[in-house]
């Protein structure tokens, strides 16, 4: 009788995830589980039957969405990279991917890629949804249809989602917020320029950023303003939010807009703010080795990428859930002595 998967990953003790990657060499695995996990397939025998199941895969067309938020937008750009190379990983199998992105987080337009990404017939889907009802409601028909979703980047409450891949908002935020405490200890006035109350990520992390401004001396949140993640409309808010309120020593980045945003400190002249961003873009490294940004926070947006697809062709092809529900990457501080 072959060895199965799952046999090999009860004596292992891990998931048969993690046994799947072990055994087919893609990474996320600690050295020495892969190296029991390899032991114990080899004493028993095991042996895999990728061909057969790769030709059964390619007479089906398999093919995964992608919906992403941006058009020309860096972060994103990396994010689906990584998917990219995860999908070309899986070519034998014939597998595809199929992008869509948006602006100005357009709730009608996402709704539409979800159903043409049905339409087209797809097995899988990574969302980076925007936390309206009508998404919500939208993906659970797609679960109800068969389709595995996943969230990326962001994520979504009330759905049959597998998991959420992507960063810790709150301790994105809160980290940045604590970095505060070294670089103005007390009578903080913080302007947070977030990307669009319409994301529960960018809402957590100025949640997180808030709470750990709270706690420092004579400190306090002046105003929010949003960029919807264009450095144009960044520029307008921001220098809106600064002219209205010329308290404000410290600004947060909290999503796409740094850019925008302190041309806008520069353009009224202003001096000595403090800045922390998030990412670490082209541009965000411009601005750090410019002094104009002291810190900023970044998050693996190729590794996202990357994992999502993982866990999507783990989820449809081998029928192996995700071993977690939050697959959460590393928050990252970056200054000018380490970009």
């Amino acid at each position: 009788m072959p060895v199965t998967v799952k046999q090999i990953a009860e004596l292992a003790g891990v998931s048969r995830g993690t046994v799947d990657r072990a055994l087919n060499g893609r990474g996320n695995v600690r050295p020495e589980v892969e190296k029991r996990i390899l032991q114990i397939a080899e004493e028993m025998g095991y042996t895999p039957n990728r061909a057969g199941k790769a030709l059964a895969y390619q007479r089906k067309n398999l093919s995964f969405g992608i919906v992403a938020n941006a058009h020309g937008n860096e972060f994103f750009d990396d994010l689906l990279k990584g998917a990219q190379t995860a999908a070309d990983e899986y070519s034998d199998f014939g597998l595809s991917l199929k992008i869509a992105g948006g602006r100005r987080y357009d709730v009608t337009q996402q709704l539409q890629q979800l159903s043409d990404f049905q339409a087209a017939g797809v097995s899988g889907i990574a969302i980076s949804p925007i936390n309206l009802p009508e998404v919500e409601r939208k993906i659970n028909e797609l679960v109800a249809a068969g389709i595995k979703v996943i969230t990326v980047n962001s994520d979504i409450e009330n759905t049959g989602r597998l998991c959420y891949v992507g960063c810790n908002y709150y301790q994105s935020g809160i980290t940045a917020g604590g970095m505060l405490r070294l670089m103005r200890p007390e009578g903080v006035r913080a302007g947070i320029v977030t990307g669009s109350i319409r994301m529960l990520g960018h809402n957590r992390r100025m949640k997180g950023f808030s709470d750990a401004v709270k706690q420092l001396p004579d400190s306090a949140i002046a105003d929010v303003c949003e960029s919807l993640d264009e450095q144009e409309v960044a520029y307008e808010e921001t220098r809106k939010m600064l002219m209205a309120h010329p308290e404000i020593n410290t600004l947060y980045f909290a999503a796409a807009g740094a850019v925008g945003g302190m041309q806008a400190a520069v353009d009224l002249g202003l001096q000595g703010l403090t800045v922390i961003s998030c990412d670490d873009t082209q541009e965000i490294r411009r601005l750090v080795r410019a002094g104009l940004i002291q810190a900023t926070v970044c998050q693996e947006p190729f590794r996202q990428g990357y994992r999502a697809v993982q866990i999507l062709f783990d989820a449809v092809v081998n029928n192996i859930p995700p071993a977690e529900e939050f697959c959460y990457m590393d928050n990252i501080i970056r200054i000018q002595e380490n970009l």
